[in-house]
């Protein structure tokens, strides 16, 4: 099965987005909240590649944020964690507020 340009791009989109999630997540958050963040950001993907790709119904925009969130975990999990980039960014864009 041959991925559609929307899929594409919400595959991209998720590799390069664990930075950019980094910047509004607070270490101090708990998982789950970080969790559900990310998955807030793959829902917006999703639709948005969806969308701009002319793939605005039903199973296409639930492919997209499927393929967001996946790629977005996995992304953060075997390079930008490990890295020390997303903790880093984490870090220094902290409130540090107890």
């Amino acid at each position: 099965m041959n991925p559609t340009d929307a899929e594409l791009w919400a595959a991209g989109l998720g590799f390069v987005l664990p930075p950019v999630i980094a910047i509004v997540n607070q270490p101090r958050w708990s998982g789950p909240v970080k969790a559900l963040f990310m998955l807030l950001v793959a829902t917006a993907v999703g639709l948005g590649t969806a969308y701009f790709n002319g793939d605005f119904d039903g199973k296409p925009i639930v492919t997209c944020m499927l393929v967001a969130a996946v790629v977005i975990g996995t992304s953060y999990h075997t390079v930008w964690r490990p890295s020390g980039i997303a903790p880093g960014i984490e870090q220094a864009t902290s409130t540090k507020a107890a």
